[in-house]
């Protein structure tokens, strides 16, 4: 590759960002809102959290995210990036060397958009591969207490949490943009198909989706495991209990019936 012609920063900045209010004349893309900046860089937003910029010197940057704070919902501390190098060169085709270098034939809004879209996945990825890692080390002592043939220990709050944190990474990825469904542009623009599999293959999109499905499938089925459990030791409690008053009720009434 040569010295590079353009730098691509991509963000997941929150969980949401409210982009209601944010439209603007000059945006050559609605869903994502995409548009160019004063100083000739182009901005990248998406509802799933992600952020991307191209062209934009790190100050622009940072005060372009400020502006945005206060749309975002669950703001990270810790944010996932992602950054891509490319070059133009009219004379050759669309081409990813690996190792986030870009080879594009022209820095055209079209093939910039289709860039940002797949960095944007990445980054949403990242930080869904991050949180099941973490859910993953949350339910790993109740597997291994099962896998002992014990109940899982701790209070029901504990485990009411587990259950909620599962649910809540569901429902985040239930918002996720189908792999199967091409980004908008490609319908106006076929013949860019070619780039958009390059670039789904270069940030391994589909192997990623079917990994955090399989892990999503593992943590409902532990989640429904747990509430089982807990109806189960319910159950047991309560028995225990009626059994208890049946015997208080069968000694008073020997109490009654042999002291009285």
């Amino acid at each position: 590759m040569d010295t590079p012609d353009l730098t691509i920063r991509a963000l997941q900045l929150g969980e949401r960002i409210d982009l209601k209010g944010l439209e603007r004349e000059d945006a050559f893309s609605k869903n994502p809102l995409a548009f160019r900046t004063v100083t000739g860089g182009t901005a990248v937003l998406f509802k799933s959290g992600a952020a991307v910029f191209a062209g934009m010197t790190p100050p622009e940057e940072e005060a372009l995210i400020d502006s945005l704070l206060p749309r975002v919902s669950g703001a990270l501390s810790e944010r996932e990036n992602e950054t891509a190098f490319v070059v133009v060169r009219p004379d050759a085709e669309d081409l990813l060397s690996g190792s986030g270098a870009i080879q594009l034939r022209a820095a055209d809004q079209d093939r910039l958009l289709l860039v940002a879209e797949a960095m944007a996945m990445s980054v949403a990825m990242a930080y869904d591969e991050r949180r099941i890692a973490h859910a993953f080390d949350r339910i790993a002592p109740v597997a291994q207490s099962l896998s002992q043939r014990k109940l899982p220990q701790g209070p029901q709050s504990q485990h009411l949490e587990q259950i909620g944190e599962a649910l809540t990474i569901q429902q985040r990825l239930a918002g996720r943009v189908d792999l199967d469904d091409k980004p908008d542009v490609l319908w106006d623009h076929p013949e860019l198909e070619r780039l958009w599999t390059k670039l789904v293959d270069e940030y391994d999109l589909p192997a990623r989706g079917r990994a955090i499905g399989r892990k999503l499938d593992v943590i409902q089925e532990t989640a429904d495991t747990i509430t089982d459990l807990m109806a189960t030791r319910t159950s047991h409690r309560l028995e225990w209990y009626i059994i208890v008053l049946i015997g208080i009720e069968i000694a008073l009434g020997l109490y009654d019936r042999f002291w009285k």
